[in-house]
């Protein structure tokens, strides 16, 4: 029943909006062309036309599985400009935290998941924004 309900949100939304969420095979076939060195402990990630989460969550799905939870998120950043979005978006994410590191992880999703237009959010001085902002 709320795979209906998304489903219906999803196309509404795409007729007002032009939105549309990349499938998840397609992710993964784009993830897994490239090389290995982006998936090092300090590389990060940022998407940002981030929608529902879809790039990120698979990122994390990978990055936990060399690296602690925190370690993890902490390299994943996301902007996304509707609100709806950006809320399911963290909530997927922080499904994929073990419960023990769940607070420590929603205070870095927190900061690092913004609900902001991309074309306009200086992604150069993410820390002094999100100080700003607060």
């Amino acid at each position: 029943m709320i795979h209906r309900k998304l489903l219906f949100r999803r196309r509404a939304r795409r007729k007002t909006t032009s939105e549309d969420f990349t499938h998840h095979d397609l992710i993964n076939e784009m993830l897994n062309k490239l090389p290995s060195e982006c998936f090092t402990e300090n590389k990060t990630f940022c998407d940002p036309a981030a929608g529902n989460g879809n790039f990120l969550v698979e990122v994390l799905k990978r990055k936990l599985t060399k690296f602690s939870p925190i370690k993890a998120v902490s390299t994943i950043y996301g902007v996304e400009l509707m609100e709806d979005n950006v809320e399911q978006m963290k909530t997927r994410l922080l499904d994929l935290i073990p419960e023990k590191n769940y607070e420590e992880a929603k205070k870095i999703v927190d900061n690092n998941i913004v609900c902001h237009d991309a074309l306009t959010w200086a992604f150069e001085n993410w820390r002094e924004q999100e100080t700003d902002s607060n």
